[in-house]
């Protein structure tokens, strides 16, 4: 049981930084200012463009992040243990202090868009609480996620409803078309030119941190709620998780019928808005719905049961595989470094380029985990927190 359940939280490791490339990959492809946009992409808004945003937001956007942020609050659990052990817990504290350092070169050095500074802040949060009852977490968690919704759902109304000066508007376009343009040519530069710009995209997002770090810190809780209740381990009742495929399903299906809306009557703003607010809320359901499926996927026999199999070593090395899919999609896109595609490449073909990662990260996690207990940047960052730690397999060393 305690190797199927290791298995199971690979998988979805494996699931969730796979998912978020999708999510992330137009803000490597284009500048900052219109990676989320579907009415301003500098490649139009022809239908098979369209359509792969529109799945895009649909299938994927908040959702891998959802489950990578509920098994990161599960790690903080699982490597400090308890509050009242107070070796674990040094070490949990040194593994984050790490991981901030990780996320500051991540952000700076490579690409602006990283996650990892957020997972350490929080972390720091809901290590005071990893030792309180499911119950406790998940009243805690999912009202703080209520309450952040509501001022979403407060903040879009009040948008719709003030008014818009045609003047200032199309001044405020112009100026963020020529800061787009500007931005665009650094980042099909040298190297150095899209470093500097990577940076200057970094560094006014860390104002947003603190905001990020409570919405992390909420799904956290909910996440070590669901582990310590079984849900994330594939212990709890097929009840339970015929209620969350069935919830978050129904939470899906409206998502996606808003979105799809939006494309079919000519993309309203107010739609766009309204669809966005609906997505964000509703991500922890459909992410649940979707471990839920894993978990029946690893109850079944055959085809089945090999997708869990499949993602497990890509969880394995998820830290890994994340830092190497910025590598790799910098190494694409960013000038100086490799092929220089920055603003060249439309959804669709963008699409197929993560598919293409997503290929490669699966056969290399599986060639990789077979030989070592370990991914090379985990092994590395376990070094840092732990010490010395063997990374070849018995047999590999044999």
């Amino acid at each position: 049981m305690i190797k199927s359940r290791i298995v199971l939280l690979d998988s979805l490791r494996g699931l969730g930084v796979l998912g978020i490339l999708l999510c992330n990959a137009p803000d490597f492809a284009v500048t900052a200012g219109l990676a989320e946009s579907v009415r301003h992409w500098p490649h139009g808004t022809g239908a098979d463009t369209v359509s792969v945003w529109v799945a895009t937001q649909w299938l994927f956007q908040r959702k891998f992040v959802t489950l990578f942020s509920m098994l990161f609050g599960v790690s903080i659990f699982l490597v400090g243990g308890e509050r009242s052990e107070t070796e674990k817990g040094a070490i949990l504290r040194k593994r984050l202090m790490w991981m901030v350092l990780f996320g500051l070169l991540h952000g700076f050095a490579i690409w602006f868009g990283d996650v990892l500074l957020s997972y350490a802040l929080a972390g720091f949060v809901v290590m005071f609480a990893r030792s309180w009852a499911p119950s406790r977490l998940f009243k805690v968690g999912i009202g703080i996620w209520i309450g952040f919704s509501l001022l979403m759902v407060a903040g879009t109304v009040a948008a719709l409803f003030i008014p818009q000066d045609a003047a200032k508007e199309a001044a405020r376009t112009a100026k963020e078309a020529a800061e787009n343009s500007a931005a665009a040519a650094q980042y099909a530069g040298t190297f150095l030119q899209s470093l500097i710009q990577n940076a200057k995209d970094r560094l006014p997002l860390l104002a947003g941190e603190p905001i990020i770090a409570v919405m992390t810190t909420s799904l956290m809780l909910i996440g070590l709620g669901c582990f310590k209740t079984g849900v994330l381990t594939g212990e709890a009742s097929k009840k339970t998780y015929v209620i969350l495929t069935v919830v978050g399903l129904l939470a899906l299906a409206v998502t996606g019928g808003l979105f799809i809306t939006f494309a079919l009557t000519g993309l309203p703003r107010t739609l766009g808005m309204a669809a966005g607010v609906v997505q964000m809320a509703t991500a922890p359901l459909t992410t649940l719905a979707y471990v839920s499926l894993m978990v029946f996927a690893s109850r079944s026999a055959g085809f089945w049961k090999k997708i869990p199999e499949i993602l497990a070593p890509v969880g394995q090395m998820a830290f890994t595989n994340y830092l190497t899919q910025s590598v790799i999609m910098t190494a694409i896109f960013y000038g100086g470094r490799g092929l220089n595609l920055h603003g060249k490449v439309d959804r669709p073909v963008l699409a197929l380029i993560v598919v293409g990662v997503w290929i490669l990260q699966i056969l290399w996690s599986k060639w990789w985990m077979d030989r070592f207990t370990m991914g090379p940047l985990e092994w590395f960052w376990r070094r840092l927190y732990r010490g010395p730690t063997p990374i070849l397999k018995a047999r590999a060393a044999a």
